[in-house]
């Protein structure tokens, strides 16, 4: 609408020049960006093909487009070899703004330092966060007899967990004959190297160190590598270092061996002089590490940390202990006071309302459990569950502002970016539009959001409304891309189209061309090797794994492995949800080998953060995507029970008695495992 509004109001100013109808400067505008924009990759296929001559013909036709920068800087970058400085220097000084300035200067910075041309190096030097261009600027100096706070900048630097580029050599050298170099400075490396697990580099390190100061660090290695045998009634004198080491090794041993971490640490707590900050660390480790385990002292390891240091993941492992134990008690004892952290707010709430419930203060858990139905969220939609009240969405359009909208409109890096975007040059985009957040408050960046939505830049928008907490537009940030694909292979996988929706949203945010660092490609993050073995099973001809990035392979590869998992857990959403994330042979791990467990409870212990967090944001994402949809509003709970009756090997249609139940009368709903 607000689009509209700015179109129109052009399109009258337009109307108003001599000659000129509105219409006919609309479509030659268009026109005039169309050629530009198809000039534009002929000058970058050219310069691909080192026709130099083509490349300098078209990009002088293009200097009053808004990438021009980019044609200059692609020749630049490869043509470093026989730039001019003063080109690369002017383009700095231009251009320096565009979020890919910095790729240039350090290329040309590592250009200059295989030429040893050190004092051009410094010049156009500026911070950097690439180890290797750090140590070129020591040396740099080093070379130019500038050495003002060499060593120190030197020592900074030397001062890491992990091993150094070789082309810091030469100044380390010069650092290791100074006066900084001391031994309390090489114990400090040691410290780091050893709390990165970095064995090698802290041996390699006590070569530095006199005789009396080497034996510690090859007892810290010792320790490390054998923490049960060194940490067992140690004869050691109680001085800063030992109790480092000590320390250590505890952590260590929690990991390795939790009864013999339990029992060693009363021994070793009250005969060495421990700091505070030791005590919480080792404390700490061993109640996670309990915890995880399901130790038998998982409650009392948990009491001992301390409640001003409880995080967010401490406070997981409190409140998966006592759900599983069902010790309701001490749950409304850690949940007593205020949530220690904004994230983890609703939760901490919901499950403090329900230990009221569960110890018999019943109307107090009714008001809790309405504060936490306030927020449209998992706990908040759980809680509105409870209440027997239907969901309020809460939506609200984000503001029109038609004269905010046409500054940000213009603005170099948002133009960029259309135009990046236009041309399928995604990464570059997304570049362009996150350099722009930089200058924008949060109701500009809700604006921004508006502008992106109408170019159906979904992910940005989705990302941008994040950036700007502005969470109350559903419309914007649950929009419904790919549509018919969807609905289409919903259909066919016999899949509920909102949680479809809901999965492709928190896997991708509607990123086509989506790649996970761990492999996961597309809009429903399918790992390559699935589908291969998917894209066989469906007897797709001629399956690259680069097909993943196009919707068209990726939304039949993913709904049928969506469905397989489905089917595989006898069409229960949260464990097939999980599965997905997880693979489904975690999910079999994490069910109980006999009896039952209530799904809201199963959730909250599921040990991977990441999965927990995904198929909590998956439920409520689901109803959210049936107001979308124009849907009857499924609840999160009714979600949780659904399963296909009939089916002997029931997964989530049994309650703790044994009884056979239609899903959508359990009360409460249950998960049960069947051998």
């Amino acid at each position: 609408m607000l689009k509209m509004k700015i179109i129109s109001c052009g399109l009258i100013l337009l109307s108003l020049l001599p000659g000129y109808q509105a219409a006919d400067a609309a479509a030659a505008a268009d026109t005039r960006l169309e050629q530009q924009r198809r000039l534009f990759v002929q000058a970058r296929n050219a310069l691909r093909a080192n026709k130099l001559d083509t490349y300098r013909q078209l990009t002088g036709k293009l200097t009053d487009y808004p990438l021009y920068p980019y044609l200059l800087q692609y020749y630049l970058n490869s043509n470093l070899w026989q730039a001019k400085d003063e080109e690369i220097v002017n383009f700095l000084k231009l251009y320096g703004d565009l979020p890919t300035a910095n790729d240039l200067r350090r290329d040309w910075l590592r250009y200059l330092a295989k030429r040893s041309r050190w004092q051009t190096y410094i010049d156009n030097y500026t911070p950097q966060t690439d180890e290797t261009l750090r140590c070129y600027h020591l040396h740099a100096r080093l070379q130019s007899k500038n050495q003002a706070y060499l060593l120190e900048d030197a020592r900074s630097l030397w001062l890491s967990g992990k091993s150094l580029p070789p082309q810091c050599d030469t100044t380390f050298a010069l650092l290791y004959k100074s006066n900084l170099f001391t031994d309390d400075l090489v114990l400090q490396r040691v410290k780091l190297a050893m709390a990165a697990g970095n064995t090698s580099l802290a041996k390699y390190l006590s070569g530095f160190l006199a005789a009396a100061n080497k034996k510690w660090v090859t007892l810290w290695i010792d320790t490390h590598n054998n923490p049960a045998r060194l940490t067992q009634n140690p004869k050691y004198e109680d001085v800063p270092i030992v109790r480092e080491i000590l320390t250590h090794g505890m952590n260590r041993l929690a990991g390795l061996d939790i009864d013999k971490a339990i029992s060693r640490w009363q021994e070793l707590k009250p005969t060495y002089a421990f700091a505070s900050g030791q005590i919480d660390a080792v404390e700490r480790t061993i109640a996670i590490k309990a915890a995880s385990k399901k130790h038998a002292q998982a409650r009392q390891t948990l009491e001992q940390v301390r409640n001003s240091l409880v995080d967010e993941e401490i406070f997981h492992w409190r409140l998966a202990t006592a759900l599983q134990n069902k010790d309701w008690d001490r749950l409304l004892k850690w949940t007593t006071g205020e949530p220690p952290l904004p994230v983890v707010k609703q939760r901490w709430l919901y499950w403090h309302a329900q230990a009221l419930a569960e110890t018999g203060n019943k109307e107090s858990s009714l008001e809790l459990y309405k504060a936490v139905a306030s927020e449209r969220d998992y706990y908040g939609f759980l809680a509105t569950d409870k209440l027997g009240t239907p969901y309020d969405m809460g939506h609200r359009s984000l503001p029109e502002d038609l004269s905010e909208w046409q500054q940000i409109s213009v603005k170099p890096a948002i133009v960029r970016a259309r135009e990046l975007h236009s041309l399928g040059m995604n990464y570059s985009a997304r570049r362009e539009w996150q350099h722009a957040f930089q200058d924008l408050t949060s109701y500009q960046l809700q604006i921004a959001a508006s502008i992106a939505s109408d170019w159906g830049w979904h992910d940005q928008v989705i990302l941008t409304l994040g950036q700007a907490k502005a969470e109350d537009d559903l419309n914007l940030r649950f929009p419904l891309p790919y549509e018919k694909l969807l609905t289409s292979y919903a259909r066919k996988r016999d899949l509920d189209l909102s949680w479809v929706y809901a999965l492709t949203r928190a896997e991708s945010i509607f990123m086509e061309d989506a790649q996970s660092p761990a492999g996961a490609m597309g809009l429903m993050q399918v790992m390559p090797a699935t589908g291969r073995e998917t894209a066989t099973a469906l007897g797709m001809k001629k399956f690259f794994t680069s097909n993943l990035l196009q919707a068209d392979t990726n939304v039949p590869i993913g709904t049928e492995y969506l469905r397989r998992m489905y089917k595989h857990f006898n069409r229960n959403i949260i464990l097939a949800t999980a599965a997905y994330n997880a693979g489904p042979g975690n999910v079999k791990k994490w069910l109980p080998a006999s009896g039952c467990i209530e799904p809201e409870i199963w959730i909250e212990q599921i040990p991977f953060a990441e999965t927990r967090k995904y198929v909590q944001r998956i439920l409520y994402y689901a109803s959210i995507y049936d107001w979308r949809l124009q849907k009857d509003i499924t609840p999160v709970r009714e979600r949780m029970a659904t399963t296909a009756p009939g089916q002997q090997n029931f997964i989530a249609s049994l309650s703790c008695s044994g009884t056979r139940q239609s899903a959508k009368n359990i009360s409460p709903v249950y998960i049960a495992h069947r051998n």
